[in-house]
């Protein structure tokens, strides 16, 4: 990815790794003297399996199954309940329970796995060039969305079903069931219209992806 700014030459490395170091050192603190020692600990968990994913000479990101698993921990897990939490402390609220934040943990950790496995899908040529070892490089584009697409469909069904199934007072049955269902359907759509012969294609596959994360976060306010 040449437009990025070392790659670039917008920013030399010394200045990239100083940028790096400072916002670092400086979360770390903030987070240290704000928040419990729960908060600090996910926020240090993040850092490290975020660092383990970039930072050489580890750099988890060139092996796919670590780089899955680190994506929808940091993105799925960590980014849903650590940071409800962690606004629920800021404002004063005592830590409790909330089944529906596991339940948005849980379906982001599972979107966030599928995201780690598509963001791969617009580079593919270059990767294979490269010889860059991705999922898609391995099995393919279509069998590749295809997966994912199963994942997120199987999820936006458990979804549907845990409105329509779970005790009274946890989720709001209706707008829960008919905005998962209608999500499900904007994906079978996505793939649908897939032609992973066509690089402009799996780049709008990819894109509508990313389009049902947000709508996700869009719909969670009234579950």
């Amino acid at each position: 990815k040449p437009f990025l700014p070392v790659a670039a030459g917008d920013i030399s490395p010394r200045a990239a790794w100083a940028i790096v170091s400072a916002s670092l050192a400086g979360g770390l603190a903030i987070v240290y003297n704000t928040f419990s020692p729960l908060i600090f600990g996910l926020y240090a968990l993040g850092l490290s399996v975020g660092g383990l994913y970039s930072v050489p000479p580890v750099q988890l990101k060139r092996f796919p199954i670590a780089a899955g698993l680190i994506i929808s921990t940091v993105r799925g897990f960590l980014l849903n309940f650590g940071v409800y939490y962690a606004v629920r402390e800021a404002i004063g609220v005592p830590f409790q329970w909330n089944p529906v934040v596991t339940f948005i943990a849980s379906f982001m950790t599972v979107f966030a796995a599928v995201i780690a496995v598509t963001k791969d899908l617009p580079d593919v040529a270059g990767d294979a060039a490269y010889k860059v070892k991705t999922f898609a490089t391995r099995f393919g584009v279509r069998p590749v969305a295809r997966g994912a697409c199963l994942t997120l469909g199987a999820a936006y069904a458990v979804a549907t079903g845990l409105a329509l199934l779970s005790p009274d007072g946890i989720f709001r049955r209706v707008p829960m069931a008919i905005g998962h269902a209608l999500l499900g359907l904007k994906l079978w759509r996505t793939y649908a219209r897939l032609d992973a012969s066509s690089l402009g294609s799996i780049k709008r596959f990819y894109g509508g992806i990313w389009q049902l994360f947000y709508l996700q976060y869009a719909l969670y306010p009234f579950i």
